[in-house]
């Protein structure tokens, strides 16, 4: 009988080892899932860069000709905007005059009106406002789609206000070798 017990017991201990196994196995076999979400967030970013060569601009009365029709001075490229969606540029003045360095003399700033264009190779589809200045900010460029690297043209014109010699008093005697009215404007981009 203790030939028969050990073999039972063999036999015992070998079924017992074998269903460990097996368990083992199927507990390695057995699989399991995790979600995960993800989320593509994305924030507005806009810049706006005045090109720095032409961070002043000057619109100089120099002939009896720029007296009699007034001056409108372009800049090239003069705005470089990203932005990501749509956009609002507008502008504004800091001043409602111009006013005569080392003077008191004044000359109202909606006598400029800003007009805006596409730069060549910017083909977006934006519209355009010419904008009296003010220091009220005013649309001057409108786009429904963003972008990077979109450049503007910028013209300051003066014809209207400043022709038919309305500005031929302007100088004064001694500012040497010229009288300077200034103000200043400010370009702002917001999402549109």
């Amino acid at each position: 009988m203790d030939e028969f017990s050990l073999n039972e017991r063999f036999l015992s201990v070998a079924l017992l080892v074998m269903g460990l196994l097996v368990s083992v196995n199927r507990a390695e076999a057995q699989s399991g899932s995790g979600n995960v979400v993800i989320n593509l967030k994305f924030r507005p970013v806009q810049t706006i860069v005045v090109t720095s060569a032409q961070k002043t601009t000057d619109i100089s009365y120099t002939s009896t000709n720029d007296y009699q029709n007034g001056i409108a001075v372009t800049h090239d490229g003069h705005l470089t905007v990203f932005s990501t969606g749509g956009f609002l540029i507008s502008v504004e003045a800091s001043n409602e005059n111009f006013t005569r360095a080392g003077g008191t003399e004044t000359i109202p700033v909606s006598d400029v009106v800003i007009k805006a264009l596409n730069s060549t190779g910017n083909e977006t589809d934006s519209e355009f406002s010419d904008v009296t200045l003010s220091t009220a900010p005013a649309p001057l460029i409108t786009s429904n789609s963003g972008g990077r690297d979109l450049k503007y043209d910028i013209i300051y014109d003066n014809t209207q206000a400043g022709s038919a010699n309305q500005y031929i008093n302007k100088y004064v005697s001694p500012d040497k070798p010229e009288s300077v009215y200034t103000s200043q404007v400010t370009y702002t981009i917001v999402t549109h």
